[in-house]
């Protein structure tokens, strides 16, 4: 198991001036990466907690990481996206001494902030021997929960450079790539794209919330860079996917896909392999507490053939997986988090230990079948209607099974605090010049692999369904879309 901060050493002395991180015009080379991060890490020295880094999608938010990590502290992520009242809660909950803040406006003035220009022109050496040590806390990421009090998922170093060996492991080719990340670093699945990039001697691309937003912009990224590896949410590449240059023959240097963070529709993965059919797809499965994913699963004609909805594969070396009687699924090993950073309450319900091993219950529904983990919803992701309990995901797999249906949302519409009716949000695979008849075609299907309770009352059709800042789909926002 080699040390993170040696890998990026030894490549940046064999390679000084390759591109570590890009975004748009902005350039770090791993000499930069490397002589930057050590003088934060001198400014970091004697501090015990860890190092806040506020932004988006800046390369200096990752020399943060690497000073941080270097200084031994750790660190905690927050993207620009983090309402402000969020970011506070964060930050009290924390308690660090040092934010390293990435943008023109200042964030907080009780703690001692650095910018990018404290680094640029600080006198400090740009050596600095690492002093994170295997057991100690390499990041704290804060779950995205819509309500309550944000939970701050703490992340051993040791689970984390197991998590980079294993992702690397993955990649089958050997050479530098260049790598695109989607995910802001305040979310997890940006570890998944930052450390086997960089270990593994490759350049990060970052992509913002603007080429997220604008297609466009992103197409002009990917004309500028010829990308080899993704790694974002299945949401994230269904739009992308209406780019016509994304395929085999005109965006060739794709070899691999990698996506986490949300269920990876059967219909998404087809249309990716039929236009990559050389390209190496995984699919993968993680909670934030357990490091970004602990499954996976190369997605091949043969897997799509035979599964759907897609499994999301076996267990990475060192973790255990498991269902307790409730079908819950159960994760044990390295892989798991410390526990939620100053909230014993809410540790003790999910966390447990075993000799030592820690072990998460996940809230995830699963099942085993043929070697293959496939995941079942959420146990707590049930509404009831008219006294009928049901999974809200199990309705929106069965729709994806549709002729008619690209990608889908069932929304719960409450009266009184009830739920009254659903309604599916459809992003149709043509455009729909009747309502009643493409609602009644729909509903015919529905029938046969559904009970009549659990078919939406009416359709609303959307040209695309709304993403979070982190790439998922906005479930909130289609259902305050409905409500208007």
């Amino acid at each position: 198991m080699t040390d993170i901060i040696n890998l990026i050493n030894d490549i940046g002395q064999k390679n000084p001036d390759r591109v570590a991180i890009r975004h748009k015009s902005d350039e770090l080379t791993y000499r930069q990466l490397i002589e930057e991060s050590s003088k934060l890490a001198h400014y970091l020295q004697d501090t015990n907690t860890p190092l806040i880094i506020y932004g988006h999608m800046s390369p200096y938010m990752v020399v943060g990481m690497i000073g941080a990590i270097k200084a031994g502290c750790g660190y905690v992520p927050i993207d620009t996206s983090v309402p402000i009242e969020r970011v506070e809660m964060i930050m009290n909950k924390v308690n660090s001494t040092f934010i390293l803040n990435t943008t023109d406006s200042s964030v907080n003035q009780s703690k001692k902030e650095l910018t990018i220009e404290d680094i640029k022109h600080s006198d400090y050496p740009i050596v600095f021997d690492s002093q994170m040590a295997k057991t100690d806390v390499v990041y704290t990421i804060f779950t995205s929960g819509s309500t309550g009090e944000p939970k701050g998922v703490q992340i051993e170093y040791v689970s984390l450079i197991e998590f980079a060996e294993w992702m690397v492991s993955l990649n089958e080719t050997d050479a530098h790539q260049e790598w695109l990340n989607q995910a802001p670093f305040s979310f997890d699945l940006s570890v998944m794209a930052i450390y086997p990039c960089l270990t593994s001697g490759g350049t990060l691309n970052l992509v913002d919330k603007d080429m997220i937003k604008k297609p466009k912009l992103l197409n002009e990224m990917l004309v500028q860079t010829p990308i080899n590896a993704w790694v974002s949410t299945p949401s994230f590449i269904e739009m992308c996917l209406l780019l016509p240059n994304l395929n085999e023959k005109d965006y060739p240097s794709l070899n691999h896909f990698f996506f986490c963070g949300e269920i990876l529709p059967h219909r998404t993965a087809k249309a990716l392999v039929d236009r990559y059919p050389n390209a190496i797809v995984y699919n993968t499965y993680g909670p934030t507490e357990a490091t970004v994913a602990v499954t996976s699963v190369k997605i091949t004609p043969e897997i799509l053939e035979r599964y759907n909805p897609l499994p999301v594969g076996v267990a990475r070396p060192n973790t255990t997986l498991s269902t307790t009687d409730e079908g819950e699924l159960v994760i044990k090993g390295t892989s798991v988090s410390l526990g939620y950073l100053k909230n014993k309450e809410k540790t003790e319900a999910v966390f447990k230990f075993d000799n030592g091993v820690r072990i998460y219950h996940t809230g995830d529904k699963a099942i085993e079948k043929d070697g293959y983990w496939f995941i079942q919803g959420r146990i707590d992701f049930q509404i009831k209607l008219n006294g009928y309990r049901m999974e809200l995901e199990e309705i929106e797999t069965q729709l994806r099974h549709s002729k008619y249906v690209r990608e889908t949302v069932v929304v719960p519409i409450y009266k009184n605090g009830k739920v009254v009716y659903l309604v599916g949000a459809i992003v149709p695979t043509e455009k729909v010049d009747n309502d009643l008849e493409m609602t009644r075609n729909i509903k015919n299907e529905l029938k046969s692999r559904l009970p009549e309770y659990m078919i939406p009352r009416k359709f609303v059709w959307m040209e695309q369904l709304p993403l979070t800042s982190n790439g998922k789909l906005d479930r909130k926002q289609v259902a305050e879309d409905i409500d208007a």
